[in-house]
């Protein structure tokens, strides 16, 4: 039986500068972590991108993650940041994405957390996002209560399948 795929190959890498704009899009990280019995444990979360590196606020307040347990246990994580619109529009090419694997340093710093809050809250809100960002950091319970999850990527995997399309790589096996 002859079976068909699309062989894509690295043709479909985003370039550094495609990554960045890519990344600096209102789109939602999946961060995953691993638990303690061992299972991954995914939670989508907003982040900033600096160009250099993925910083994510995690909820240390009146109910501390499990992501948050899990990475100060193993700081190992991998993130996927996607954009697939095929299930909605159909076709095969419409879909971006980036996986970064890497370690994360946290961190406690007060001036920090207003930084990194204050960057998403624009990112994701536009101007109005500095009203949220005291009820933000409080998460819960009155005071600073974010931990600011730093990811220096260590290895990195992007593609956009946009530029396969009429390429020609459809392939038989």
């Amino acid at each position: 039986m002859e079976q068909s795929y699309i062989d894509l190959g690295p043709s479909v890498a985003m370039s550094k500068e495609e990554m960045d704009s890519f990344l600096q899009q209102k789109l939602v990280a999946r961060l995953t972590s691993i638990r303690p019995d061992g299972y991954p444990h995914t939670t989508p979360l907003w982040y900033v991108w600096d160009g250099e590196a993925l910083w994510f606020l995690l909820g240390a307040g009146a109910y501390p993650r499990q992501h948050l347990r899990n990475l100060r246990r193993n700081p190992k994580l991998c993130v996927v940041i996607d954009r697939d619109a095929r299930p909605e529009h159909g076709g095969l090419f419409d879909a971006q994405a980036v996986v970064i694997r890497g370690t994360v340093e946290l961190s406690t710093d007060e001036h920090l957390q207003e930084e990194i809050t204050q960057k998403a809250m624009r990112k994701y809100l536009g101007n109005e996002g500095e009203q949220y960002v005291d009820a933000v950091l409080q998460d819960g319970k009155p005071g600073k209560n974010r931990v600011i999850a730093k990811v220096k990527p260590e290895h990195i995997v992007t593609w956009d399948f946009r530029k396969g399309q009429g390429a020609g790589g459809a392939s038989t096996a």
